[in-house]
């Protein structure tokens, strides 16, 4: 039989061995849940890096419904009406802003005429550098472009500032037209928006646009790239052309009754 000190010995074992279990049950549930976060977090950081990845690619940007790309980092040529600045370093003489005008060429100081339409700026700089060679021993310059007026795209119907927008490339995505357009109101109905293409033969092609699926959803096959010309019409809801429609019925009698009750309350 054993007695109460072997008791006591025996008691104290097993709380000593359920307490050494349970830290280890402990621990094992916390390496698992660490384990489970960190499986998390390395999914977050998976997805994040396919999106990254996957936002390089031009069809993150431009895309058109037959398949075909392009390229939006497209550069940027110029035409009638574009604003060039050339600075030549330690000869203010033949530096300045130039006008292209509608022949495509610029009024160039001790040059004369030079054709520049259809250039990129690098062109343009290439160009001048070997007209000047012929007056300055090697003639270091610098050309900006400082006013982009040669290409428009149109962005029509319910969006914040409807109307031209210039571009800064030979194309612009969708997307950053609507952005420059102060995007859809609440009263356009986006899901039946349209990219219209003019055409020399009387029949433009007319697109199907998704802006919900491009602007809340992220459908970037909706982000069609428009070219110079193109116009993007965003239609009214069906309640928004009901209510335009009956507004100039309705708005005589709410201001007779609203002048009627001035009177009444007059008195």
């Amino acid at each position: 039989m054993m007695t109460l000190k072997g008791r006591y010995v025996c008691i104290t074992t097993l709380t000593i061995l359920i307490g050494l279990v349970g830290s280890e049950i402990a621990n094992a549930q916390n390496t698992l849940g660490k384990s489970r976060q960190d499986v998390k977090n390395d999914e977050v950081m998976a997805q994040q890096l396919r999106y990254e990845q996957q936002s390089k690619y031009s069809f993150a940007e431009a895309g058109t419904q037959d398949g075909a790309f392009v390229s939006v980092n497209s550069s940027y040529t110029l035409g009638a009406n574009d604003i060039i600045e050339v600075t030549v370093l330690r000869h203010p003489e033949v530096s300045g802003q130039y006008i292209v005008n509608a022949e495509g060429n610029i009024q160039y100081d001790f040059v004369g005429d030079l054709t520049v339409a259809g250039m990129t700026k690098d062109e343009v700089t290439s160009l001048i550098t070997e007209k000047l060679e012929e007056y300055i021993i090697s003639p270091e310059l610098n050309v900006k472009i400082i006013g982009y007026n040669s290409k428009v795209v149109y962005v029509i119907g319910e969006v914040g500032a409807p109307g031209k927008i210039f571009m800064q490339g030979d194309t612009i995505t969708i997307r950053e037209a609507l952005i420059k357009a102060g995007l859809p109101l609440l009263s356009a109905k986006t899901d039946k928006s349209k990219l219209i293409t003019p055409s020399a033969n009387g029949k433009p092609k007319h697109r199907k646009v998704n802006v919900k699926k491009l602007l809340l959803e992220g459908d970037l096959r909706e982000n069609l790239v428009m070219k110079p010309g193109d116009t993007l019409y965003i239609p009214p809801t069906g309640m928004t052309k009901v209510m335009r429609t009956i507004q100039p019925v309705t708005a005589p009698i709410s201001n007779a009754a609203g002048a009627g009750r001035t009177l009444t309350t007059g008195f």
